[in-house]
């Protein structure tokens, strides 16, 4: 007697905003089988990158052209916002220079409305999630720390990019934190790189225990972290998620059977509030940090704070 294996439907996001080309694909899914698949609806780029901060799928089916994003620019946001799920385009624009561009950019397909039928959208969904895990070692040292496994400075950057204009879009505020270990060099100079990199590790698992799905933390480089905090309604949560990462950088450390203690300083910026500019809002959490350190160490510290 054989036992049938029941396998896990493949959960699919659909960006796009065109609700008949949504029950299209909703069709053409269903002759397909649609019992393997469950499908995700979101209308605009925002809305997908929310879906993506809160839900886990397995690939992204994705327009070019949506309400609050078009081109390729699409394509790398969701791609930097979610680096680990293929992504298939979903398009009106037969261009072929268009799909090149947007291959090279990350994207596993490229399909054309209208002419993708059941078969043909299965077999692409099948595809582009066989190409993603197969290249996935690549993607995770492209834009990953290999030691922590948390973003690096690129993926940083981009995500730190991409939350200011979601911000100034919707008029919301974000924070940025940076982060340095105080007494990490003692650590590694007297314990060896072994054991100062099983810190570095675990104090990685801490900071991700701090925060919300919809923020990141990331390494970049040596003892430095950063965190980016969207969807800031009160500065009032800046100051709590800052000390709640303080208290768990304060408990000790139990690493092959020794205790080490550390600590962190932080410096924090504010958009609008400090600067509209990307660059200049770091240049202004770095220094807040510096300014933590001089204040005696495990504390943080405001921009407006540190430029008085």
């Amino acid at each position: 007697m054989t036992t049938q294996t029941i396998s896990k439907p493949i959960d699919i996001l659909l960006v796009e905003d065109n609700r008949g080309d949504v029950r299209l694909f909703r069709e053409n899914l269903s002759e397909s089988g649609g019992h393997q698949y469950e499908l995700t609806c979101a209308y605009n780029l925002d809305e997908a990158l929310r879906r993506l901060d809160d839900e886990q799928y397995d690939v992204i089916v994705l327009d070019l052209t949506l309400p609050d994003s078009r081109g390729i620019n699409t394509l790398t946001s969701v791609r930097m916002h979610a680096p680990q799920v293929p992504v298939i385009l979903h398009t009106t624009v037969n261009d072929e220079a268009l799909a090149v561009t947007a291959l090279q950019n990350g994207a596993q397909d490229y399909l054309i409305k209208g002419q993708a039928d059941g078969s043909m959208l299965s077999r692409s969904i099948r595809y582009a999630i066989e190409r993603h895990q197969a290249g996935e070692r690549e993607n995770r040292m492209a834009y990953f720390d290999a030691l922590t496994g948390l973003p690096n400075r690129r993926l940083f950057n981009d995500r730190l990019n991409q939350a200011l204009s979601r911000a100034q879009r919707y008029e919301e505020k974000v924070a940025l934190l940076f982060i340095d270990l105080d007494g990490f060099k003692p650590v590694n100079d007297s314990l060896g790189h072994d054991m100062g990199d099983l810190l570095l590790q675990e104090v990685a698992r801490r900071l991700e225990g701090c925060l919300r799905k919809s923020d990141t933390v990331a390494r970049i480089g040596g003892d430095e972290f950063t965190c980016i905090l969207p969807h800031i309604e009160r500065v009032s949560h800046i100051n709590v998620v800052a000390h709640k990462i303080l208290n768990a950088l304060n408990r000790p450390f139990d690493l092959k059977g020794q205790k080490i203690h550390i600590s962190g300083s932080i410096g924090s910026s504010l958009f609008p509030d400090d600067s509209a500019d990307c660059e200049e809002l770091i240049s202004n959490a770095d220094a807040a940090m510096y300014h933590a350190k001089k204040q005696g160490k495990n504390n943080v510290q405001f921009s407006v704070d540190s430029l008085k």
